[in-house]
């Protein structure tokens, strides 16, 4: 039994390259951030907008990360949300029965890797291999993203419920590494779902803080017609700005849900749903053990006798954990000890 006798564990944990402050903005949803679903009154098209500038200003600070991977951490966790939002098994079973939705971004960019995961309550984590990474601006004067994702590689998406028997899991090519298009790429090819999608993060490059962050998601449904179709298509082309000049405006995300089903939602016949994003992390000392428990039993010992502890460090929050000397013996054999109940 973990549980029982971890209380007996002295876990020293330490904020590195971060402050408390820094990741008190995962207390609770920023105001200001928030998801808007709605669907068009013939069941044909669903539309998702998302406000999300505190969310990610707080994950970009805390995880310190450079403005082009700031941008790049920013739309994928933007994507996450979208794509995950609407998941309403969890309402139906509890917390227990929630769907969450990952994406794993790895392209032959020096950014390696982007990872957010989410569920459909608006809770979002994400973090990229290589925080550090800076690059000179494209051509269009903007952050280059596809430069630091790369434009060969693969991006997997794994659906997962607790009451599913086996996880869905959809791979395809990386197509520019802007991340949106090849997050619509993903909807289209490998869920069968024509999608438009928008994820943008401003990014101060002088002060390095981001100022407007967001995104939306159109899904045309089973059964659309031409007319639905052309309509979408009219609705996204009137938009004329991007996600980040429309929230730089002023806009809500109920705002850009409003226009971007214009003329198709006239009676407002299904409900439409909002939810405040956060950004939350689930490090614990239980997952420490489970952590130290994937060490061979020779290493540890190395490592006692060359430091006399270790560290385990959360991508996500940035936390470390630090265990020492007979804290370290005792959390293996207590994780030991659980596998052998398992």
């Amino acid at each position: 039994g973990l549980r029982g006798r971890a209380g007996g564990l002295q876990l020293r944990m330490r904020d590195v390259g971060s402050s408390a402050d820094a990741a008190a903005f995962m207390l609770a949803p920023i105001a200001g951030d928030e998801l808007v679903g709605m669907v068009a009154d013939n069941g044909e098209v669903s539309f998702r907008a998302v406000v999300a500038t505190g969310l990610v200003k707080g994950a970009t600070n805390m995880q310190r990360t450079a403005p082009v991977c700031s941008a790049a951490l920013g739309r994928t966790l933007i994507c996450a949300l979208l794509l995950s939002s609407g998941k309403k098994d969890g309402e139906m079973y509890g917390e227990e029965g929630r769907e969450t939705l990952q994406i794993d971004i790895r392209g032959d960019g020096p950014i390696k890797q982007v990872f957010a995961v989410a569920d459909g309550q608006g809770e979002v984590r994400g973090y990229t291999a290589e925080p550090q990474v800076h690059l000179p601006v494209n051509a269009k004067g903007k952050l280059d993203v596809s430069a630091a994702v790369g434009t060969t590689g693969f991006i997997t998406v794994v659906r997962n419920n607790i009451l599913w028997k086996t996880p869905y899991t959809g791979i395809t090519s990386i197509v520019s590494g802007e991340i949106a298009e090849d997050m619509a790429h993903y909807l289209t090819e490998s869920e069968q779902t024509p999608s438009a999608l928008g994820a943008g993060v401003l990014v101060n490059v002088d002060q390095d803080e981001v100022t407007a962050a967001g995104g939306w998601l159109v899904q045309m449904l089973p059964g659309a017609s031409e007319e639905t179709i052309s309509q979408v298509e009219a609705n996204i082309f009137a938009l004329q700005k991007s996600p980040t000049q429309l929230i730089s405006s002023g806009k809500t995300a109920m705002d850009i849900c409003l226009a971007l089903s214009a003329g198709l939602r006239e009676q407002e016949l299904i409900p439409t749903y909002t939810v405040k994003p956060r950004f939350t992390c689930k490090c614990s000392m239980e997952k420490v053990y489970r952590t130290v428990a994937l060490i061979p039993k020779v290493e540890l010992e190395q490592i006692l006798l060359d430091t006399g502890f270790i560290e385990v460090r959360c991508e996500f929050c940035k936390r470390e954990y630090k265990l020492q000397g007979a804290e370290l013996e005792e959390a293996y054999a207590i994780s030991q000890a659980g596998k052998d109940d398992e």
